[in-house]
């Protein structure tokens, strides 16, 4: 538990701090898919280094994976990442905080929906309740909101589906039973899925800002640029590292209940340092919101309690027999 608080430490104002850090700096620098294609180069520089630390002192070498596994379940989940990154990155152009911390939450849909796909999950009648009060609830707060784009909320939601697929499959790959593909060290995570994050942002990043740039590159402080690019793809790095150690180390309701106090603290921040605006009808979608995050938290937990007892049970049940079974033999 200690170990999870730890984590959770870094976690929070590595985080919110990341989410207000690249608004502010995409205020005055307008190539957002530019700014995640350096952290990608940053976060890998920084992974490469810190695993090679690691060899040297344990004298072992890091897991590594084929092509052919790499290709089955790394590329899904690098490419997610990136566009779930990229995207969310975008959206902060055109919308405010507040409005892209309640609409990413809409994540917790697709986890659940795709979590369902790769029979993570059973869909059950508690499910679909709370998928619908989050869903009432994202509706509300996005109605007639004063500060609403309807490309900052599309490409927001598009980062959200993306955002599904990418922790879906990364729970199938870092808590699964197979070793010759598990990959249960965060480090080792970053390291495989950087290089397939980069190469699904970059033809994205020319396209659509790469021409611009050139043209106005003069006009910009270069070591400016440079300088807080790295330092964002350092914050970057080290939530990447926190959500994959929480995804190792936490169950589903823990990782949960994190991301609501989480969401709050961030929408009471924005709030109150950027005057971000919410009707009554906004904070009661705020409300529904958070109360099908926390009804699928409580869930979550009551379904663990029971595969505890059941566990307990027949472990007390094989204890019995073998205790039955060496009182004959002696008999």
């Amino acid at each position: 538990m200690l170990k999870v608080f730890i984590i959770v430490l870094f976690y929070y104002p590595l985080s919110i701090g990341l989410t207000f850090f690249q608004k502010s700096f995409l205020t005055n620098f307008h190539y957002p898919l530019i700014v995640v294609t350096g952290h990608y180069i940053t976060k890998y520089l920084v992974g490469y280094i810190g695993r090679w630390m690691v060899e040297c002192r344990k004298k072992t070498k890091r897991v590594r994976l084929s092509f052919r596994d790499q290709l089955r379940y790394i590329a899904p989940i690098g490419i997610c990442a990136s566009f779930d990154i990229g995207l969310s990155n975008w959206a902060l152009e055109y919308i405010t905080i507040s409005l892209y911390t309640m609409t990413k939450s809409s994540s917790i849909l697709f986890i659940l929906f795709f979590s369902i796909i790769f029979k993570i999950e059973k869909l059950r009648l508690p499910l679909a309740i709370n998928s619908l009060l989050i869903a009432a609830g994202l509706f509300l707060f996005t109605w007639k909101a004063e500060q609403l784009n309807v490309i900052g909320l599309f490409l927001v939601t598009l980062a959200s589906l993306c955002s599904g697929v990418r922790w879906a499959v990364s729970q199938l790959v870092m808590q699964r039973d197979d070793s010759q593909i598990t990959v249960r060290n965060p480090l080792d995570m970053i390291m495989h899925v950087q290089p397939w994050m980069l190469l699904a942002i970059l033809p994205l990043a020319w396209f659509f800002e790469g021409a611009e740039l050139m043209n106005e590159s003069k006009a910009f402080d270069g070591y400016s640029v440079v300088l807080n690019i790295f330092l964002g793809g350092l914050l970057a790095f080290f939530m990447e590292l926190s959500e994959y150690l929480l995804l190792v180390n936490t169950s589903g309701i823990t990782l949960n209940i994190f991301g609501i106090v989480k969401e709050l603290m961030t929408l009471l921040l924005a709030h109150y340092l950027n005057h971000d605006k919410l009707s009554f009808i906004n904070m009661i979608g705020l409300v529904l919101c958070l109360t099908g995050m926390i009804f699928h938290a409580v869930n979550k937990h009551k379904k663990a309690l029971g595969s505890n007892r059941i566990n307990v049970g027949s472990d007390a049940e094989d204890a019995r027999r073998l205790l039955l079974a060496e009182v004959n033999e002696i008999a």
